[in-house]
């Protein structure tokens, strides 16, 4: 348990700085960019962010579950078929960024889209040493190093922001993301730096190895896909059916909903890699262990998050993002409902990955995205941008009874243990503060 807590502080450090500079990038955009410049890269963000989903779910889903679990002469050809693809598939994102770049930017009437996309195309090839890096940290249970890449990686683009507006220089969202690009690069030395001497690869590519990879990475990169689609089709739609000023309406209860997320994707992160040992070890009872405590620990975090956030909706809107947005205080106590409901998703998906059934992990979620594009039609024609709000909340809700039903019958796994789980996490808390603070003061 105590290695856990090490490597989740580690892990939940990461999300926050991932967080806490994509706050501070918007926090100052909006106060140097029109609504329209700031949907455009809100839009750009949200495609990128669907492309580095593709990413994790065909190269390091893959990679992290076949490493931790094979024998140690056969991680050198999982790790060689593993950089293989990732090339591969960097290659595939980069020509399809030059191809549909110009598409996108006349369906969102974002002509800053074109430049935008050109660049990440560049970015997108760099970061296939950088996130390998990443990986193997990830397998080898050490999160510091992936701590202190992202802080290199997002602080210096969120510097260069800063700077632009206390020198009363606005940048251009194209230098925005070329800065970017080298920060990408600083990184990837980073990163090496974490893992020099434990890469060692195959003299030779191993077709096994790599038709593994390719039909477990299909079914977990079709879930990424589809998980992504779940909670951008709002903003693409409100783009589309409303502006891009509705979407930068839209984003500031998006963007604090995310920093809501950070203890449930920190968690994940600790968990995945241990879901394929515990189900060897010990077969239901163990993957049912790491479930309802992952899940529980996720909700123990949460909830003293939420309850004010809730409360105090305006304000903290307010405060964050400026008056001329309060309005999306609204939209942000719907957006917190589904908060509460991602943690059991986000598990659900972990031990489906981790135990080797992403098949089912993904025809789940393209049924849901399916649904929550015809949900976010209606709801935005009838109600305006709030309307998405409630049509992605549902649409989470039918993941989340769909998800907890196949649990049940899989693993034997109540949805109903996790709720005095929660409780346990608080005591347990209690008692390290009490231990560690309250007798030495």
């Amino acid at each position: 348990m105590s290695k856990n807590l090490s490597h989740g502080f580690f892990s939940l450090l990461d999300r926050i700085v991932i967080v806490l500079f994509g706050f501070l990038n918007i926090f100052f955009l909006a106060r140097m960019m029109s609504k329209a410049e700031v949907g455009a890269w809100v839009l750009f963000t949200s495609v990128t962010a669907i492309l580095e989903m593709i990413r994790v779910g065909f190269i390091r889903n893959p990679f992290v579950t076949n490493y931790v679990s094979a024998e140690s002469d056969e991680r050198k050809h999982i790790l060689t078929s593993s950089v293989i693809l990732h090339v591969l598939l960097s290659l595939a994102i980069a020509a399809l960024l030059v191809g549909m770049g110009k598409p996108l930017a006349d369906l969102w009437n974002a002509g800053e889209l074109v430049n935008l996309f050109l660049i990440y195309a560049v970015n997108t090839i760099v970061f296939v040493p950088q996130h390998h890096f990443e990986y193997m940290q990830q397998v080898q249970l050490k999160f510091k190093g992936i701590f202190v890449g992202n802080i290199v990686r997002l602080g210096i683009p969120s510097v260069y922001i800063m700077f632009g507006y206390f020198t009363h220089q606005t940048p251009s969202l194209s230098s925005i993301a070329m800065v970017q690009v080298g920060a990408t690069i600083v990184t990837t030395f980073v990163g090496y730096y974490y893992v020099r001497g434990a890469f060692d690869f195959a003299k030779r590519w191993d077709r096994a190895s790599m038709k593994e990879l390719f039909h477990y990475g299909k079914f977990t990169l079709g879930t990424n896909i589809s998980s992504m689609f779940v909670k951008n089709t709002d903003s693409w739609m409100i783009g589309k059916l409303v502006s891009t000023a509705g979407v930068a309406l839209y984003n500031p209860a998006i963007r604090i909903s995310n920093l809501v997320e950070v203890p449930t994707v920190a968690i994940a992160s600790v968990f995945f890699p241990q879901v394929a040992q515990r189900l060897k070890e010990r077969g239901k009872e163990g993957v049912r262990d790491v479930y309802v405590k992952s899940v529980s620990l996720i909700l123990a975090l949460t909830l003293p998050i939420v309850t004010p956030l809730y409360i105090f909706a305006e304000l903290a809107i307010a405060i964050i993002f400026g008056k001329e947005y309060v309005e999306s205080a609204t939209i942000l106590r719907v957006t917190l409902f589904y908060t509460l409901i991602i943690p059991f998703n986000r598990q659900f998906g972990t031990v489906m990955d981790g135990t080797k059934q992403p098949k089912i992990n993904f025809y789940l979620l393209l049924l849901v995205a399916v649904l929550n594009i015809i949900l976010n039609y209606i709801f935005l024609t009838q109600f305006g941008v709030i309307g998405s709000a409630w049509a992605t909340l549902l649409s989470f809700l039918t993941v989340f009874i769909l998800n907890q039903i196949i649990l049940y019958k899989k693993f034997d796994i109540n949805t109903f243990d996790v709720f005095p789980e929660i409780i346990n996490w608080y005591k347990t808390g209690w008692n390290m503060f009490s231990t560690r603070v309250l007798k030495r003061t």
